[in-house]
């Protein structure tokens, strides 16, 4: 299986339908979707979780402002994308220090800035459809 998991972080918080997520919902059927934000419930957090842990590939997009501070609720799932031996490519979108330091500390994690344009074509190539 493979997936695509969003995270909203930024104060705005997740709108009723994320573009980018519908995109690639429409140009990749066969990829397991799923987008988040930083208030989402213990259930959806969840259902993340096992994706991440079910799917082959993953790709975990992270969009991010400098002012977003409180990590506390994707914990869990950061955690997840830190085992080693897993095919996972985190995208950031915007900067968040914090987030890059975390993951500049673990250089077995996949990570690379994008611009929100850029998401679909580096999922396309990291899942090989």
């Amino acid at each position: 299986m493979q997936a695509f998991l969003y995270f909203n972080l930024t104060p705005a918080g997740m709108v009723f339908r994320e573009p980018l997520v519908e995109q690639v919902r429409q140009s990749m059927p066969a990829v397991s979707v799923l987008d988040l934000d930083a208030k989402s419930d213990e259930l959806l957090q969840h259902y993340a979780l096992r994706l991440l842990r079910e799917a082959e590939q993953a790709v975990v997009s992270i969009k991010s402002e400098d002012g977003t501070a409180d990590l506390g609720s994707i914990m869990p799932l950061l955690e997840e994308l830190f085992e080693e031996g897993k095919l996972r490519r985190v995208l950031l979108l915007g900067t968040h220090p914090r987030l890059e330091r975390i993951f500049a500390a673990r250089p077995h994690v996949r990570l690379k800035v994008v611009q929100e344009g850029d998401v679909l074509e580096e999922v396309k190539q990291f899942l090989g459809v």
